[in-house]
């Protein structure tokens, strides 16, 4: 976990560069997944495809600016499929209570609710991750990455 405050080299309440380019990144990849959904006008069905894109970006920036690369691209992923996972999730509550439903055990849902929806959180993470190991190879491949001095 990161620390701010004296000793850090960041004032209290600042995000470290890895937050930083995973928001960047995250922002990026929900701004456009929304506006291919909206414009598909695909229902239900929820695409984290363009995840890959704010991963990339994110691990280009974390690999340019030195910090860490599958922090930055997972974190990234996840944010990016929050939007998906908002748009989804009374499909996720459907799903969890047909289940409890089936089991004849209703208080089942709550928890099973909770289990899917990490489940869909997580799986967005595995393109963010993807997109941003591949955007720290564009940059080490074109020269970009840069020495990023350390107050001690």
């Amino acid at each position: 976990m990161s620390r701010t405050g004296p000793g850090s080299g960041r004032p209290p309440g600042s995000l470290s560069r890895t937050w930083q380019y995973a928001l960047v990144g995250g922002v990026v990849s929900m701004a456009l997944t929304l506006a291919a959904y909206w414009r598909s006008g695909a229902g239900d069905y929820f695409s984290i495809g363009l995840v890959v894109v704010g991963g990339l970006i994110a691990g280009f920036l974390a690999r340019r600016y030195s910090a860490d690369v599958s922090a930055a691209s997972l974190r990234a992923g996840v944010i990016g499929g929050l939007a998906g996972y908002v748009w989804i999730a009374p499909s996720i509550l459907a799903t969890a209570e047909s289940f409890a439903d089936a089991w004849s055990f209703a208080p089942a849902a709550a928890p099973l609710f909770v289990v899917f929806s990490a489940a869909v959180v997580g799986l967005a993470a595995v393109p963010g991750l993807v997109g941003g190991l591949v955007g720290a190879w564009v940059c080490s491949r074109t020269g970009q990455q840069r020495a990023v001095a350390t107050s001690s």
